[in-house]
């Protein structure tokens, strides 16, 4: 009769200890939480509104170009569409394929990377590593502000460019 007891301790003890050592148990002054506000590598995302923009990377371009090609995936979650009127890269207007591009109900855009859609900045200066401030103007939704990770093309990103270079 002394297993049934040792048997309820032995689980109140793992569940209580699993209460305690668990990180997210912290709350929303986690570590965990408060790093998911702040930039950290590449591909920061932004949410605004129906629309979310994922994995925005600015890419360094071709050496001696002076240019970068913003990369990232652009959703309009909404029932309306919206449009990328206007970017900015580094405190300059960067060129957006077409002066602008529509975003339906359900789309999922991707810009730079496999994509006939770019965001080009040229002049572009910043060094690699460097975190650049880049805003985005939609029609409806407003004005997306990041801080963007700039990375050389290579590896994955090798052979994405400025369509402008």
């Amino acid at each position: 009769m002394t297993r049934f007891p040792r048997y309820f301790a032995a689980l109140a003890i793992t569940g209580a200890s699993a209460l305690t050592l668990t990180g997210c148990f912290n709350g929303p002054g986690a570590t965990t939480t408060m790093a998911a506000s702040m930039p950290v590598g590449n591909g920061v995302n932004a949410a605004l509104g129906d629309i979310r923009v994922d994995g925005a990377t600015l890419v360094a371009g071709p050496e001696g170009s002076q240019s970068a090609t913003l990369i990232m995936r652009v959703t309009n979650s909404g029932r309306e569409a919206d449009n990328l009127l206007v970017s900015v890269v580094n405190g300059l207007p960067a060129a957006i394929t077409g002066g602008s591009v529509g975003i339906n109900p359900g789309d999922s855009l991707s810009f730079g990377f496999e994509s006939e859609l770019y965001v080009d900045s040229v002049p572009f200066t910043a060094p690699v590593g460097a975190f650049v401030p880049v805003a985005l103007q939609f029609e409806r939704s407003g004005i997306a502000e990041l801080e963007v990770l700039v990375v050389p093309a290579t590896g994955f990103y090798a052979g994405i460019a400025p369509s402008t270079s």
